[in-house]
């Protein structure tokens, strides 16, 4: 469990809350700000827990002696259940047997039982795991500092988030997610792009291991013809995302732009590699090995692809260049030929 992993049964009839506390819990269940508020709340309030005949002397109130011994009742698995009120105890009508029970500030309770991990409302509506860890920062003061970290980092993906969808909105229209076609782009588009590619940099600032910043980056400087950049990014993205087929499939195309032959068979045999089965994945790399003269590689890639489905107009358009290749009826394409 985390610094503050509560949970949320199903709603019951209950007169939940019915204090401060369990009103600051409900709270905390959605707002890290408010986290604060209840761990201070619940270090100074009363708890109750249930006991052992042989530790309830008398009813009422009763103050323990030093070094008195309380056997607190605990669930098979070790851990203590505890209440913000003595109602919460019969939640649900869970439990039936006759129960003892005392009540404790937080403080001595967390004191008295160190290295215990408590169940705070086993039986409520809402309900909190505490785990030795956090009742040790809670003791010593330090949470509050891992509460203001927690919530640093969520406003800083809050603000990632909204960055990168901006970025996103910019390329709407401008670029393509399947294919090469090109248009021609006029200085509005060029402008957006730009910003998208400024919009994603911050993103990357933020979490630099942000993948789809760096495809979507890719492909605005693809859009812009800026092959060598474009390439870089996908390259980078290709390192950190191991499954998506479609990262070094554009690495490959990239490559062929930049007439890199080998980096284009590497990235369209990693590209095969994540997509076994791809009958276009298998086109596209037969493609490449024919520009780079491994013809019955090529031969036997496309013949592979054309199993698979013999109805691909493309595989079968590349088989026929193969084909005539190998008759020595056509001059072997080159990487503009390929890109086409």
């Amino acid at each position: 469990m985390g610094l503050f992993d509560l949970f949320k049964k199903k709603k019951t009839i209950s007169s939940f809350p019915e204090n401060e506390l369990e009103q600051s819990l409900m709270q905390a269940a959605s707002s890290v700000a408010a986290q604060k508020e209840f761990y201070q709340k619940l270090l100074w309030s009363q708890l109750y827990v249930l006991t052992g005949k042989e530790s309830v002397t008398k009813e009422g109130v009763q103050v323990l002696e030093k070094d008195t011994t309380v056997q607190l009742v605990a669930f098979e698995g070790g851990q203590i259940p505890v209440f913000t009120s003595a109602n919460r105890i019969n939640d649900k009508g869970i439990v039936k047997e006759e129960l003892y029970y005392m009540s404790l500030k937080a403080q001595d309770l967390f004191g008295m039982a160190k290295g215990a991990t408590f169940v705070l409302n086993p039986y409520s509506p809402y309900g909190k795991e505490l785990i030795p860890e956090e009742i040790e920062c809670l003791l010593n003061g330090t949470i509050y500092a891992k509460i203001e970290e927690k919530e640093a980092e969520a406003k800083k993906y809050q603000d990632f988030n909204a960055l990168f969808e901006k970025a996103a909105r910019r390329q709407e229209d401008l670029i393509l997610l399947d294919g090469y076609r090109r248009k021609p782009l006029g200085s509005a588009e060029r402008e957006r792009l730009e910003a998208s590619i400024s919009d994603f940099q911050k993103c990357l600032e933020i979490l630099p291991v942000h993948w789809q910043s760096m495809v979507l980056m890719a492909k605005a400087y693809q859009r812009m013809e800026r092959h060598e950049e474009a390439l870089q990014q996908l390259e980078a993205a290709f390192h950190i995302e191991k499954e998506n087929h479609s990262i070094p499939l554009e690495a490959s195309l990239e490559a062929m732009h930049l007439n890199d032959i080998n980096k284009a068979l590497f990235y369209s045999e990693e590209s095969l590699k994540r997509k076994p089965d791809s009958f276009a994945l298998m086109g596209n790399h037969a493609m490449n090995l024919l520009v780079a003269g491994k013809d019955n590689e090529a031969k036997e890639m496309i013949e592979k692809a054309i199993q698979l489905n013999p109805q691909d107009a493309v595989n079968k358009n590349i088989a026929a260049v193969v084909k005539d290749v190998l008759s020595g009826n056509r001059v072997r394409p080159g990487f503009k030929d390929a890109i086409n």
